[in-house]
């Protein structure tokens, strides 16, 4: 009688180590790799909507021939104190007319906006508040936080600011900032003598903490008070406190993407500007009519 020889096949406990060891080593080298190309996709997304903010003031500058307000401020220019900012006015070339019209016919065009209580509070004809509708193309992708600003009122979050230039507001005398937002500001781009193609007009604000200082984004719908001039714009000069990703600043140009965050040109392109830009060429960048030559960057 013949016998078979029946041989047994599988993995011995240190083959099965091995694939295991191997396969982490797979997983720990591929996901980098895929953090990356997600952070890649954000990065494509937040220029995207930059993109459509500044169609969306070129074609508000086609229409009223100038660009909107920074903001209104009743301290300068017997201007109305709705402290609506520029987020507002361009919702009609932003596909959000119905939301305008709905912010026109509350009456927060006389009044400021957060005593009107269709724009701040829940009813049953107003399910959701005005200033708290979470506007996609506001909100940078690679922010952490969601729609909805937790730091800055609960209201509607976004992550684009206006650039000031040198200071946050005209004040009460002739001078004004030098840059493209601002209280009552209403330029033409006839202004911007130093070019638009080398011109920030708005740029990312995040609400990512960093070293422990806490950063705050904005909000699209305007400013808190008269008193939170800053919420709708930000300053570029050659401060460290004011330059890209300072922890210390709590306002100025800060962004989740490494290295460096988007601005809009006055001309409608989206430039990426490194953090470690020099700083007086930053200052430049971010003034309409200094005169100042402005080279690589």
């Amino acid at each position: 009688m013949s016998r078979t020889n029946v041989r047994r096949c599988g993995f011995t406990l240190i083959e099965l180590l091995v694939v295991i060891a191997i396969i982490a080593v797979l997983i720990a080298l591929l996901l980098p790799a895929v953090q990356q190309a997600r952070e890649a996709a954000r990065r494509t997304s937040c220029k995207n909507n930059l993109k459509q903010i500044g169609l969306a003031l070129h074609n508000y500058h086609d229409a009223n021939n100038v660009l909107p307000p920074g903001y209104i401020d009743i301290d300068h220019d017997n201007e109305s104190a709705n402290q609506l900012g520029w987020g507002t006015f361009i919702l009609p070339y932003m596909d959000q007319g119905p939301l305008y019209n709905k912010i026109s016919a509350s009456g927060a065009m006389d009044v400021a906006w957060q005593t009107v209580a269709d724009m701040t509070t829940a009813s049953a004809s107003v399910p959701t508040p005005y200033a708290r509708v979470v506007i996609p193309a506001y909100n940078c992708p690679s922010d952490p936080m969601g729609g909805i600003n937790e730091k800055v009122g609960n209201y509607g979050k976004s992550n684009y600011t206006g650039v000031a230039g040198n200071t946050y507001r005209k004040g009460t005398g002739t001078s004004r900032p030098a840059g493209s937002f601002y209280d009552n500001s209403r330029l033409n781009f006839r202004d911007f003598t130093d070019g638009l193609s080398v011109t920030m007009i708005i740029g990312e604000r995040s609400t990512v903490t960093r070293d422990g200082y806490n950063k705050y984004g904005t909000i699209w719908v305007g400013n808190q008070s008269n008193a939170a001039y800053y919420q709708q714009n930000a300053i570029t000069t050659a401060s460290d406190y004011y330059s890209i990703n300072w922890p210390a600043g709590n306002w100025n140009f800060t962004s989740a993407h490494p290295g460096g965050i988007h601005f809009l040109m006055g001309d409608g392109a989206v430039r990426y500007i490194s953090e470690n830009i020099d700083l007086n060429t930053y200052r430049d960048l971010g003034a309409i009519a200094d005169g100042r030559v402005i080279g690589e960057f």
